[in-house]
């Protein structure tokens, strides 16, 4: 009988030091996990307007290339000399 009073008296002062030190700094450590998450939403969300901008920029640039581009018609003209090389030949 002795050994089980002895027994529920060191289950019940883990507990108490579980309770008094563990508890209070699981619920910091939660805390700082909590703010740390809130920041990573923060930053992923900046990066993805970052990453919106980009494509904006990108397929304006390819646009303005397009534009540029067509006036050379650089394919067209190779092809026409290639066939005067072959007509001359």
């Amino acid at each position: 009988m002795q050994g089980t009073v002895f027994s529920m008296g060191v289950v019940e002062d883990v507990r108490q030091v579980l309770q008094d030190f563990l508890a209070p700094e699981l619920r910091e450590i939660r805390g700082v996990l909590s703010a740390i998450d809130k920041r990573l939403d923060s930053q992923d969300k900046r990066l993805d307007a970052i990453e919106e901008a980009n494509r904006v920029r990108y397929e304006a640039i390819v646009q303005r290339l397009e534009q540029i581009q067509q006036p050379f018609a650089f394919d067209k003209r190779i092809s026409d000399l290639e066939a005067d090389k072959r007509r001359s030949a």
